[in-house]
């Protein structure tokens, strides 16, 4: 196989959970990156979602990388009563989801810039 072959050039976004962390065990690099509710106030940092990047996940003798996101339409969270603020239960949620990526993989807080991805692959590939 020719050098340039190796590389990680698709991003592919599944919509399913259940489907996305299996194939995420694969990946050699877990990426995350919160996206946070806007606010005039510095020090009010409530989560909205997670971006999840599954890096170097083979795929029939390709890398891929495979992304997920989890917000509030995937979050099946909602307040218990009228007095909960819906940003403070979107953020509890947010908060358990990435405790419960910290837990599976060696997950690191980052972000990927662009739909285009640079050759990673070489870099990820183990022998």
């Amino acid at each position: 196989m020719e050098h340039s072959e190796k590389r990680v050039s698709t991003i592919i976004e599944l919509y399913d959970l259940k489907e996305f962390m299996e194939y995420a065990k694969e990946a050699p690099l877990f990426i995350y990156e919160p996206q946070f509710f806007s606010s005039p106030f510095n020090n009010e940092t409530k989560m909205k979602s997670v971006t999840c990047y599954a890096i170097g996940v083979k795929f029939q003798d390709i890398s891929i990388i495979l992304k997920y996101q989890k917000n509030w339409e995937k979050a099946d969270c909602l307040p218990n009563t009228e007095r909960q603020n819906p940003k403070d239960v979107m953020d509890t949620s947010m908060q358990a989801f990435i405790n419960q990526l910290k837990n599976q993989f060696h997950a690191l807080r980052g972000k990927i810039s662009g739909d285009n991805i640079l050759p990673w692959g070489d870099y990820l590939e183990f022998k």
